[in-house]
């Protein structure tokens, strides 16, 4: 193939996850931290339905959501995407890009105004976060990067620490010296 013919993702168009209380989903994303419904649909399935929704993220991108009832899911699904499969809440999660720290305080202090009070800050060298988990125990996270010089690497220095043997990691990267703090 050559490249010409190559084609490349321009963007993230939507990233889906489940609820099991739309409601619930809806009052988090668009009250709590003021993303627009941008869509909703309803489908019948065999003798259930689901529905399927999207909030705008900004930049003609979305996240969304399905509300499953009677369409082959397991009556004990978990929508804890990390830890209903036995892993830390941060292992799976999604980012929201801001572009300041202003931007960070601003969006800290509504999710606070607006009810969220468990929010964690990491400052985490070239960018600065804060986390929450959504009501679906899904770990959210809006993202500032603050120096891109030190975020940036070519592929061979990123494929070598890709490849690093665990033996071989350094003690100065422990995370449990950098634990955020609660804000």
């Amino acid at each position: 193939m050559s490249n010409s013919q190559i084609v490349e993702s321009r963007s993230v168009h939507h990233v889906a996850y489940t609820t099991r209380d739309a409601e619930a989903t809806y009052e988090f994303y668009n009250k709590k931290l003021g993303m627009r419904l941008l869509h909703a649909e309803n489908h019948r399935q065999g003798d259930g339905y689901f529905r399927h929704f999207f909030f705008g993220m900004g930049a003609g991108e979305a996240i969304a959501f399905f509300e499953l009832q009677g369409v082959g899911e397991d009556p004990e699904f978990k929508t804890e995407i990390s830890t209903g499969l036995g892993l830390p809440p941060w292992a799976n999660h999604i980012a929201f890009r801001l572009d300041t720290l202003e931007e960070l305080e601003t969006i800290t202090k509504q999710m606070h105004e607006r009810g969220i009070e468990h929010i964690m800050r990491i400052d985490h060298g070239w960018c600065t976060s804060i986390y929450t988990l959504d009501p679906n125990g899904i770990m959210v996270e809006f993202c500032v990067t603050t120096d891109a010089e030190e975020f940036t690497q070519t592929e061979e220095e990123a494929l070598a620490l890709l490849r690093l043997p665990a033996s071989e990691i350094a003690e100065e990267t422990r995370k449990e010296d950098t634990i955020g703090e609660l804000v």
